[in-house]
């Protein structure tokens, strides 16, 4: 569990508006994604662009998607805008603002950033800005927003004190000191501006700090935030014990504060007690006041260690422990599709992404995992069905249709997989994987209707564009080895695919076939065996080529014993049972 990283979000967002004297700043942002055409009416001018009814029109109709959270959908009709009027910044404001919650950080600066180039006075344009640099700890570019901005409105507090604190994240004391003294001398004293002050004093090397500590306590003894704060200084200082300490009198005063439970978790990781962190984690997931991002963020970085599985069992907990406090919540039954996923239960998982689609039918991303989960089952007539439901709400992307073709061909209907892929290839041309994996299909449905140059046009136009896909230089080679054609380049790009994915039994067998056909036997036989382990001992494909292969070292009773075994596996080929009855191979 890597809970840390979640941790410091939550502490330094509460350390930010502590900093805030109110919630003013957040509550305006908010009102103004809300209502951003009355407040763009209010204040900038409107553009020639936007009076044309086509603009005005998309930008409605962008308004509306994102107010629905279908950004895929309202970044489609934004960019329209900006591709008819490549000077309207109202439109990469809202591309910057959608990025934004989507915790896209670069694309939202980015986008930010052009609206900013076009209107550099916009306060709410660059009230995003630094939204955007908190979020992604660039507290240097954070400071120089602060600065545009106090510039703009010399007489807002906030602009002052923010500005303060992002010099005191960033390790500039000295600064930070006197940011907050041109506060004071501006503004006045206060209770928060005092707080400050006294947390430079306990950041600083020479002040005692078990004093300052005291001190902070005693004059604010209510105020659990403080003991939040002091308990991270604490632990940044590896101070642990003393850090729990502080922690255990914040939960005597609020027992219920979900933040005191995140802190209390993150005490025992650095202690690694995983088995006692894990414990407050839970409870803290157990309040409907957690926000749900926070909760998505440390599944999130639970996932990419499903390998091991306590990790798997807890995030799994977790989970199932935040939709109880907050259940039909779209964003937490999507996050426990992928647990499920992550862990190899794709019907259960499925059964999740369909759950979000019941509350939100146009949530893209379900509808792309659901797509993505039924291919992956064989489900093949539901994921022609599911893509073209998703594909008249979604028409845009290329992905849609990439699994609606994959669907198609293995169902057997390749003429029209044919047509889903031209149409794929007409959108995302910036995505050369995606690109790549809709080549690599476009050749499979090719050599099924027996275009076969046609397919290796295909092929090479995937590995040229994803030379490091390396399920598709496998599956190039196999189809070369198996027509008998340029061996050799066979042999290079099942090779490559072996030595990168050396754990992948497709991999091996393929290249173990290519080697066969090269007449390389003792190392055909090396990497069947291989391919045969990690549970793939039955397979009645892999047994098949074992038996070819050592039919062909001269071994002709051990090759027809794995015949034998090919064919009980379930290999019924008519080609296997002539091996077996005539005890010799045949192409």
């Amino acid at each position: 569990m890597d809970i840390k990283i979640a941790y410091y979000s939550v502490i330094q967002n509460s350390f930010l508006q502590n900093f805030n004297k109110s919630m003013n700043f957040k509550l305006l942002f908010f009102l103004f994604c809300l209502l951003s055409i009355k407040s763009f009416a209010q204040e900038m001018p409107v553009s020639n662009a936007r009076e044309e009814n086509v603009v005005k029109e998309l930008f409605f109709t962008g308004l509306k998607d994102k107010m629905a959270e279908n950004y895929v959908k309202a970044s489609v009709s934004f960019n329209k805008i900006i591709a008819l009027d490549p000077k309207n910044d109202a439109a990469y404001f809202e591309l910057a603002s959608m990025n934004y919650r989507q915790n896209k950080w670069l694309d939202a600066e980015i986008n930010i950033k052009k609206a900013i180039a076009l209107k550099s006075q916009n306060i709410w344009y660059l009230r995003l800005n630094a939204e955007i640099y908190k979020r992604n700890g660039n507290m240097d570019a954070l400071v120089s927003v602060f600065n545009q901005l106090i510039a703009l409105s010399p007489e807002t507090e906030d602009f002052y004190f923010d500005k303060a604190n992002a010099l005191f994240i960033s390790g500039k004391v000295d600064e930070a000191k006197a940011a907050y003294d041109l506060l004071e001398q501006k503004f006045g004293s206060s209770k928060e501006l005092i707080m400050a002050k006294q947390r430079i004093t306990l950041q600083d090397k020479g002040a005692k700090n078990d004093n300052a500590v005291e001190k902070l306590i005693a004059e604010n003894p209510t105020d659990v935030k403080n003991y939040l704060y002091l308990s991270g200084v604490l632990l940044e200082k590896n101070k642990p014990e003393e850090a729990l300490q502080l922690l255990q009198k914040a939960k005597v005063i609020e027992p219920n504060n979900f933040e005191i439970d995140l802190a209390l978790a993150d005490v025992y990781q650095s202690q690694r007690k995983n088995e006692l962190a894990i414990v407050p984690l839970k409870s803290a997931f157990a309040h409907a006041e957690m926000p749900v991002a926070n909760k998505l963020k440390i599944i999130a970085a639970m996932l990419p260690r499903f390998n091991n599985q306590l990790v798997a069992k807890d995030a799994t907990d977790l989970i199932e422990i935040a939709i109880k406090a907050q259940p039909n919540t779209a964003k937490l039954l999507l996050m426990y599709g992928d647990v499920l996923y992550q862990q190899g239960n794709y019907s259960s998982a499925k059964e999740q992404y369909a759950a979000v689609l019941k509350l939100e039918e146009q949530n893209y991303l379900a509808l792309e995992k659901l797509l993505a989960v039924q291919t992956l089952l064989g489900q093949y007539n539901e994921a022609i069905k599911t893509g073209e439901d998703a594909l008249t709400i979604y028409p845009n992307q290329a992905v849609l249709y990439y699994y609606r073709a994959f669907a198609l061909h293995r169902n057997g209907q390749n003429a029209e997989a044919g047509l889903e892929i031209k149409s794929a290839l007409l959108l995302d041309a910036d995505d050369d994987n995606l690109k790549a994996m809709i080549f690599a299909l476009q050749a499979e449905v090719l050599i099924d209707q027996e275009k076969l140059k046609e397919a290796d046009a295909a092929f090479e136009k995937a590995i040229t564009l994803a030379p490091n896909n390396y399920l598709t230089l496998s599956n190039y080679a196999y189809y070369l080895a198996l027509r008998n054609q340029n061996l050799p380049k066979a042999e290079m790009l099942a090779e490559k695919a072996a030595k990168a994915l050396p754990k992948n039994a497709s991999v091996l067998d393929t290249y173990a076939m290519v080697l066969l056909k090269q007449g390389k036997y003792d190392l055909a036989l090396k990497h069947i065996e291989l391919a045969l382990q990690n549970n793939e001992a039955s397979n009645p494909v892999y047994l098949e080529h074992y038996g070819d292969i050592l039919f062909f070292k001269g071994e002709k009773e051990n090759a027809v014993v794995q015949w034998q075994k090919a064919k009980q596996a379930g290999n019924g080929s008519e080609k296997l049972i002539k091996k077996i009855n005539e005890k010799k191979y045949f192409k």
